[in-house]
């Protein structure tokens, strides 16, 4: 059991994720766009549209203008989770000794880092704890919340709960340990997994997480990149040509008139499907 969950479950969740999201995204782009989708006033350069999208990304602002108290806990839950999984790359590869080459001695590297994990751990567990809380309390948000809703919340704490528990001072984890272990899936030379009982659950639900994200609600930050993507995007070029389909491009260039290769009319009262 050790064995598939350590060296051969991990390639598979991997696999999966991977597989799911490059579906998801290709799903997305072949959808039919029946007309023009920008929002005015549009950004007039390539630029501007690569930064609006980013802005959304980063600063979550359709939300902030519909609920101020929603956007706060998810922009921390959301910033929390960056911090997080830079966290265990960086610190993980250099075994908490990052910020020595800033100049800080190993000593006040390891305690810096593992006070930065924590914090955005911490961070992290109290704005899932507050937005399972919201759609629980709230009697609109309850009603229009279904299992899948409790579920990617529930799934997210247990990865996190199990995460800072071998935080605690009295759990030890070996750290080169793990990082060798991880070193090996990466370069497609597994070994087997350490045998702490902690990190392995950790682990799995990770795994979990990962084959569950790209069929789950939890992919709406791609959505959100196609979407923002497409009511950014330059506006058409009216009068439309005669005859002539339109076809939405994401981040277009400015001017373009969306012409696509559409059959058109032939003969006596033959019409164009343009929109």
């Amino acid at each position: 059991m050790l064995y598939f969950i350590g060296q051969v479950f991990p390639y598979i969740a991997m696999g999966v994720f991977l597989a799911g999201l490059a579906w998801r995204v290709l799903t997305w782009l072949k959808a039919p766009v029946p007309f023009q989708l920008t929002m005015f006033p549009a950004p007039a350069s390539a630029v501007e549209r690569v930064t609006a999208v980013g802005k959304q990304l980063c600063l979550f602002t359709p939300l902030y203008k519909g609920d101020r108290t929603l956007w706060f806990w998810a922009w921390i839950m959301h910033v929390s989770l960056a911090l997080v999984i830079v966290g265990h790359i960086v610190g993980i590869y250099f075994l908490t000794q990052q910020f020595t080459l800033i100049g800080l001695s190993p000593k006040a590297s390891t305690l810096l880092s593992e006070s930065l994990g924590t914090v955005a751990g911490i961070m992290l567990l109290l704005s899932l704890l507050a937005l399972f809380y919201r759609r629980t309390a709230i009697a609109e948000v309850k009603r229009l919340s279904d299992p899948a809703d409790y579920f990617d919340l529930l799934l997210i704490l247990a990865v996190v709960i199990t995460g800072m528990h071998m935080r605690l001072p009295t759990v030890h984890v070996d750290l080169p340990v793990i990082r060798t272990y991880l070193g090996g899936l990466l370069t497609l030379q597994p070994v087997p997994i350490p045998e702490n009982w902690l990190f392995i659950s950790h682990f799995l639900l990770v795994n979990i997480l990962m084959i569950y994200f790209p069929f789950s609600k939890l992919v709406h930050l791609l959505g959100s990149v196609v979407s923002r993507a497409m009511i950014s995007e330059a506006p058409p070029v009216y009068p439309t040509p005669a005859g002539v389909q339109r076809q939405a491009t994401i981040f277009a260039k400015e001017g373009q008139s969306y012409e696509s290769s559409a059959t058109r009319g032939q003969g006596t009262g033959s019409q164009s499907r343009g929109v």
